[in-house]
């Protein structure tokens, strides 16, 4: 069977509709590709850490940021990492400059590339103060303690939230906490 010029010129009038397609599903896969690879991902972990210093071991509340996005990432300051108390009414409470060992923790601002961390270290037990007492008798007593959230604000973008560590919930759930540590 020999097809006539007459339906092939028929059959050709649905090839530049079939190209616009194309183009256009090219045209919104690059776009999402583009978009997807640009979004910022972090992600947060913390924890208690004990660490020896000239034979007596410190006790150090420690949060890292990694970056695991394609996009490069600004912690502006100290202040970009807070942690959250409340449901609906929520609280923002800040680590407090005093308690933050700046020789184990990243300088600030902090650029992270991808898959870099910043590291901030809290020293739990510094000059007679306990951070954690501290933030049990100032913030926990209003406040379930499954509400704590840790906070990551970047310079762009959304905040970040997650959920403390078990150790240190353990640490805060703990009675027998003293003040000179």
């Amino acid at each position: 069977m020999c097809i006539s010029i007459e339906e092939w010129k028929f059959i050709n009038t649905f090839a530049p509709w079939f190209s616009a397609i194309g183009t256009f599903l090219a045209v919104c896969v690059s776009l999402y590709i583009s978009h997807s690879t640009r979004k910022i991902a972090l992600t947060i972990s913390s924890g208690i850490f004990i660490f020896n210093e000239n034979g007596v071991d410190e006790e150090y509340l420690a949060i890292n940021v990694t970056n695991t996005g394609y996009r490069t990432v600004f912690l502006n300051s100290l202040m970009c990492i807070t942690f959250q108390l409340g449901l609906f009414k929520k609280t923002n409470i800040g680590i407090g400059h005093k308690y933050i060992d700046p020789n184990k923790s990243s300088a600030f601002p902090c650029k992270l590339g991808e898959n870099e961390t910043a590291q901030l270290f809290v020293k739990i037990n510094n000059g007679g103060l306990n951070w954690i007492h501290n933030f049990k008798e100032e913030h926990l007593k209003n406040h379930s303690l499954s509400t704590l959230r840790i906070i990551v604000c970047p310079n762009v973008g959304k905040p970040f939230k997650v959920k403390v560590d078990q150790s240190i919930i353990k640490e805060l759930t703990s009675t027998n906490i003293n003040k000179n540590g």
